[in-house]
């Protein structure tokens, strides 16, 4: 994995707990949901960010997002 400037591991971090909250409305989730597909590389992150079990930190999903590599065919 590149290096991740901590400011944007942060803001990240930051934006999966606003999005899993409860407390937006849909306005404010596509917002946040399109500020994530912007800083997220994994295009995957949606599903790990709310479905997986056990649960995963928000710290967890942002590394995981982050050490997303595409295959290369």
């Amino acid at each position: 994995m590149a290096e991740v400037p901590a400011d944007v591991l942060h803001e990240a971090c930051l934006l999966v707990r606003r999005l899993r909250s409860g407390v937006l409305d849909d306005d404010q989730l596509g917002v946040v949901a399109a500020a994530l597909d912007n800083l997220l590389p994994d295009p995957h992150w949606f599903g790990y960010t709310i479905d997986h079990e056990p649960e995963l930190s928000e710290e967890e999903v942002v590394n995981r997002a982050f050490n997303y590599e595409a295959i290369h065919l």
